[in-house]
């Protein structure tokens, strides 16, 4: 049986007063044998997936990653921008996708307007990100999502990851799980997501968690 943490506490609230980590838990309770997520041929039941985001939460929480920070997260669709988005949730953060049409200056302009703290990119878009991580004073730390992944909870690599950056599976192999969660509120914030900036510079959008909740509730009736 999978581990839960939080998910008595999960169980009695309503669930527009859940942040993200407790809508979670109970589902993870009940079936952690059944897939969340497929993508790309890779299958992901909901136990391994808590697993994952409770690793990352622990390896941003290393990093010194604390709440109200921003990280940006340049990457297609893939599992690791769920782990991600859902661990810098559990910790209160605030995860800041980039649109992955972006070259250099507008990847710099989101980093330096969100004052990211680390950015989080895939390998294919490495290029542009380390040109534009190198115009933001504020990113810390550079985190590359290897192609083909490594395998979450194997060591290994490439062994090619550009000078700067730490290998995202890696890091997080090498990290404990979040014991503990921080207190996050459901109107604290998610996700900051940025406009398209057609009549101007893109303004990020705060996006809480019970909106992501109830945004879910709803898709799903």
């Amino acid at each position: 049986m999978t581990n839960t943490v939080g998910g008595d506490s999960a169980r009695r609230q309503k669930p527009w007063e859940m942040n993200l980590g407790d809508f979670l838990d109970p589902i993870v309770s009940k079936s952690p044998e059944k897939v969340f997520a497929e993508i790309s041929g890779r299958k992901i039941t909901y136990g391994q997936f808590q697993q994952y985001v409770l690793k990352t939460a622990g390896m941003f929480r290393g990093l010194g990653v604390s709440k109200g920070d921003r990280v940006c997260l340049f990457m297609p669709n893939c599992p690791e921008y769920l782990y991600c988005w859902f661990g810098l949730s559990i910790l209160g953060a605030i995860s800041v996708p980039v649109n992955t049409a972006y070259k250099r200056d507008e990847t710099a302009y989101i980093l330096n307007d969100a004052g990211a703290a680390a950015i989080v990119a895939h390998e294919s878009l490495l290029p542009v990100a380390s040109e534009a991580a190198g115009l933001a004073p504020s990113v810390r730390h550079k985190l590359v999502v290897e192609n083909p992944p490594v395998p979450p909870f194997e060591k290994g690599g490439s062994g090619g990851i550009s000078s700067g950056w730490n290998g995202f599976h890696e890091s997080m192999v090498e990290s404990s799980q979040l014991p503990a969660r921080p207190g996050v509120a459901p109107d604290d914030i998610s996700m900051l997501v940025y406009t398209s900036g057609t009549t101007g510079n893109p303004k990020g959008v705060m996006v809480s968690h019970q909106m992501y909740v109830a945004a879910g509730q709803g898709f799903a009736h």
